[in-house]
């Protein structure tokens, strides 16, 4: 019985811009975790193979403490007898490189074998409980154009054994989200390589499992959410037991991820004299300690209502009440004057008019035209573009 735990997009040391350095280490830590829990099922489990599928790291240049952090983990799978097979991601890939990449250091450690080829396919074939495994993989190619097939004029031998395993790092059609970038899979190149039993991919963070003919192709999914966009996802990797080139058990194993909510208030639902107050409370309402939260405002809003609204004190009550917060506001508009209390018509706000109501507002609070405040203000807008 051939057992193997396959993951991928965990993305160790992402950066996020708008946290503190305290919310940046403990969600970093948070990440480092769920990593941590697929070795420590690995272990549990006494997997015989780790499959990798890229996107170990958030980026290139990966902090040392998380290069530290991968170095014991892998040290723990070796320790326990499971062989780690692995290939870069496109987030932690230079576009410009011959194939030194962060996870390439565990390579040339022996403490993992890292495939790094980009136009041919390395197979490592290897005898486990008397199977033939045959493990391939090949690194994902920056040149590509959005939607390519990554398979393509890609040179391989097929190998002899009685199961073969394919890394990938890519999209796979019929299963990519809008806008998306990378290369893409298609059914069709799975069908054509009937001797490839199943096809292992990063890169997309939706777990996913489909037949095509006599080939299975297995998305993992991230081990973390790690945008709002990814709310609703259940993250985790994949545990597999195998006879041969049949499979006993195919299951997405979930990690439990950080809490995480998306809500949306609509401007005609706010009421024109307290609409900070309104926000406050259905803030208060949704809060947790443990969560990343966005709160995101839409739609027209007459001006007066807008200067009533204090976008600042929002944002800080919403951090309090939090881990983190995101107050996403692109979508507001401000009504014109001759919209007659008809929705549309508006006007993005701009930038212009966010500082000077900022100004306006301080300038209240501290109950005169502070000249200080002006000063400031106009220094700024001086700065920008007319």
């Amino acid at each position: 019985m051939l057992r193997i735990v396959c993951t991928a997009d965990n993305h160790l040391g992402r950066y996020y811009s708008k946290m503190n350095a305290r919310q940046l280490a403990e969600r970093r830590a948070r990440l480092r975790d769920a990593f941590a829990r697929t070795v420590d099922f690995a272990v549990r489990q006494r997997a015989h193979l780790f499959l990798h599928c890229g996107d170990l790291f958030d980026r290139e240049s990966p902090p040392p403490a998380e290069l530290t952090f991968v170095a014991q983990q892998f040290q723990r799978l070796r320790d326990a007898g499971v062989k780690i097979f692995a290939i870069s991601g496109n987030h932690d890939m230079p576009s410009a490189s011959d194939g030194a990449t962060p996870v390439r250091i565990y390579d040339a450690l022996r403490a993992a074998r890292v495939f790094t080829k980009r136009t041919q396919i390395e197979f490592d074939v290897l005898s486990i409980e008397g199977t033939r495994v045959a493990i391939g993989g090949i690194a994902p190619d920056p040149r590509l154009d959005a939607g390519a097939d990554p398979l393509e004029d890609v040179a391989y031998t097929s190998p002899q054994a009685d199961v073969t395993i394919l890394l990938l790092h890519c999209g796979f059609e019929g299963c990519v989200p809008k806008n998306f970038n990378d290369a893409i899979l298609p059914k069709s190149r799975v069908a054509q390589m009937q001797d490839v039993h199943y096809f292992f991919l990063g890169d997309l963070h939706r777990t996913h499992k489909a037949v095509i003919e006599r080939a299975t192709v297995i998305i993992p999914g991230a081990t973390e959410r790690m945008t709002f966009g990814e709310v609703d996802e259940s993250v985790g990797f994949y545990y597999a037991e195998l006879e041969g080139k049949h499979a006993v058990k195919l299951q997405h194993q979930r990690i439990e991820p950080q809490p995480m909510r998306r809500e949306t208030i609509r401007t005609t639902d706010l009421p024109n004299d307290t609409p900070t107050e309104y926000i406050f409370e259905r803030l208060r309402a949704w809060a947790d300690p443990e969560q990343l939260m966005q709160l995101h405002l839409e739609g027209p809003l007459a001006r007066e209502v807008y200067h009533r609204l204090k976008f600042f004190d929002i944002w800080r009550l919403g951090n309090e009440l939090n881990f983190y917060f995101d107050l996403d506001r692109a979508q507001v508009e401000l009504k014109s004057n001759d919209t007659q209390g008809t929705v549309g018509g508006g006007a993005v706000i701009s930038l212009r008019e966010e500082i000077a109501s900022v100004a306006q507002e301080l300038a209240q609070r501290v109950g005169e035209d502070d000249a200080l405040i002006q000063a400031a203000k106009e220094k700024v807008l001086a700065q920008l573009a007319i």
